[in-house]
């Protein structure tokens, strides 16, 4: 483990960010069951996820059903990530830095980022799918919807997993000069 010139510091910021981390995964549960149990959010989700093809979209209750089983996918995965990015700020509060427990909490969140770029798209495709499987022929819809976030995502995630795989190394390269002494 490497001292850092201002310990208190990452900790007490690391203790923070793991705070905020645990109320943001909280905050999304909840949102997300409120999403399905009122229709007015269902279809302002259905706006922000499909644009303007969204509007005009039944909201039956085998429709409610699938796009709760879509949107858990990329939700499951965003809690998964943040869990192990909380646990990773933990360590951090407790001095734990240059490790292979925090370099592989960081792959996993990196992993989390990366899965949220190629899911986000999908996702996307998946409803609208869904939501136009049973429409008469020439009225179903098939949307793809790219954004600049998911490029972002894809980009920051690449970031990430690059960084873990150098804080993998580090340590085995620590561990190594250590058992020289």
């Amino acid at each position: 483990m490497t001292p850092f010139d201002h310990p208190d510091r990452l900790r007490r910021f690391s203790k923070a960010m793991a705070m905020l981390t645990t109320l943001g995964m909280l905050l999304i549960a909840v949102a997300v069951i409120l999403v399905f149990v009122i229709p007015d959010w269902t279809q302002n989700l259905l706006l922000a996820r499909l644009g303007q093809a969204g509007r005009d979209l039944s909201l039956s209750p085998g429709h409610l059903i699938a796009a709760a089983a879509i949107t858990a996918v990329p939700v499951g995965v965003l809690l998964f990530g943040l869990w192990q990015v909380r646990a990773l700020f933990l360590n951090f509060a407790k001095g734990q830095v240059f490790t292979l427990a925090s370099a592989r909490l960081l792959r996993d969140f990196a992993g989390s980022v990366l899965a949220q770029a190629i899911l986000g798209p999908m996702s996307s495709t998946a409803l609208m799918l869904a939501f136009t499987l049973n429409n008469p022929p020439g009225r179903s819809q098939l949307v793809i919807s790219l954004s600049v976030h998911d490029y972002l995502a894809l980009i920051v995630g690449g970031v990430l997993l690059a960084v873990a795989w150098v804080m993998v190394e580090a340590t085995r390269i620590a561990d190594e000069n250590a058992s020289f002494v």
